[in-house]
């Protein structure tokens, strides 16, 4: 029998305006799913607008886009493989750059 685990994403600045102006949102997934598992699924849900927005893509690998920042539970993480567990929080939002 398969194990299902839910995550709560959350969408911050412009990123909200890709997801239908959703705030937050409840995702079921596999247990075993990591970090590329929830985007794929995302982005089949939000569409290209989004892809462009969250991920890059080259003939090698695909990796975050240098414009996001992704937290799990708080913590930056980097590593599309990262594992999610039951009652994760990731956040995504947009990397802002300070002023002069």
């Amino acid at each position: 029998m398969i194990r299902i685990i839910q995550v709560t994403v959350k969408y911050f600045a412009y990123l909200r305006g890709l997801v239908r102006d959703k705030r937050e949102e409840t995702v079921n997934l596999e247990d075993g799913a990591r970090l590329i598992d929830l985007l794929n699924i995302l982005i089949k849900k939000y569409g290209k607008k989004f892809q462009e927005n969250i991920i890059k893509r080259n003939e090698k690998e695909v990796s975050l886009s240098d414009n996001i920042i992704v937290l799990i539970n708080g913590k930056s993480v980097e590593d599309l493989n990262t594992l999610l567990k039951d009652k994760d929080i990731i956040a995504l939002m947009p990397f802002l750059s300070g002023g002069s």
